[in-house]
């Protein structure tokens, strides 16, 4: 190895004196500069879900407006139209904020996906709900404002909302297994905060149509809860059980009705021995032991 070539004191004093003169150029960071394919990046801000790409989403809220549809008329007792009117992703305190006092506000969970979920029924909607199933047309129009709920309006309001969480379970099904659980209802929209202001949610309008009557169902989602499924809500999905093609159903049913197949008819059964076929002649008669009324085997 060679010897390390060290400066003398002389070379360093006219190095310094080069540096402060001017005279000598150095190099400096640019901290300020863009540096090109650079971008910042926040780690605590969460990833923006488009539901324009979650195709198996869109099928899920289908499949949820047909099951409460049948169980929204059932209970009503008149039939309903349901249908989805939106979905977005919001930060979840823009979202609280647009709920009025008082709200008709549900928290459940949905395991085995951590976190909880959020269902909001329209206030008018309510009023109409409980006019209808006491005999009324549903058409009065009682202000739910500046009060809290009546005992009877959370109690049939709760029985709509299970019923609600079990059509969820089921819309959810073939893709993802869930279990909902109702945890508890709140009035104020400062109480119902199942995940911080500034996370992600997802946000499914739906709205409920009855003759003159009508108002909305809202299902709020925090992403932190349904990240882990995210892939599978981005994949083209399609259930039997929740697309149904009538037309293809019928051409295989006319193609199976017009389809040939062999048919075996057993006219009976004997036993013998190999010493009796060895002694068999055509034209010889074995008796199978049937009668010719009775009924043969296919």
């Amino acid at each position: 190895m060679g010897e390390e070539e060290i400066l003398s004191q002389g070379e360093v004093e006219a190095l310094l004196r080069g540096v402060g003169n001017g005279e000598l150029e150095t190099e400096t960071d640019d901290v300020t500069g863009n540096i090109s394919g650079v971008e910042p990046f926040d780690l605590t801000i969460q990833e923006k879900v488009i539901p324009g790409r979650l195709p198996t989403l869109n099928i899920i809220n289908q499949m949820f407006c047909k099951l409460f549809q049948n169980t929204f008329s059932k209970l009503m007792r008149r039939s309903a139209q349901v249908s989805t009117v939106s979905t977005d992703t919001i930060k979840f305190g823009d979202f609280q904020s647009s709920l009025p006092f008082p709200s008709c506000l549900h928290i459940f969970s949905m395991e085995p996906l951590r976190g909880h979920g959020l269902v909001v029924v329209e206030n008018k909607l309510i009023s109409a709900v409980i006019d209808t199933i006491f005999g009324g047309t549903g058409t009065q129009k009682t202000k739910i404002t500046g009060r809290d709920f009546s005992s009877i309006e959370i109690r049939m309001i709760k029985s709509m909302i299970i019923s609600a969480l079990e059509d969820l379970e089921k819309s959810w099904r073939p893709v993802h297994t869930l279990t909902t659980n109702l945890v508890r209802s709140e009035i104020n929209p400062q109480f119902a905060a199942i995940v911080t202001p500034n996370d992600i949610v997802l946000v499914v309008l739906f709205k409920i149509q009855m003759g003159n009557i009508s108002g909305t169902l809202t299902i709020c989602l925090p992403y932190t809860a349904i990240a882990p499924v995210i892939p599978k809500l981005k994949t083209e999905f399609q259930s039997e059980k929740m697309e149904v093609d009538h037309v293809w159903l019928s051409k295989l049913r006319a193609k199976l009705l017009t389809t040939e197949i062999d048919l075996v008819a057993e006219l009976g059964t004997t036993t013998v021995t190999p010493k009796d076929i060895m002694k068999y002649k055509v034209g010889d008669t074995i008796l199978l032991g049937n009668d010719i009324t009775d009924p043969l085997l296919l």
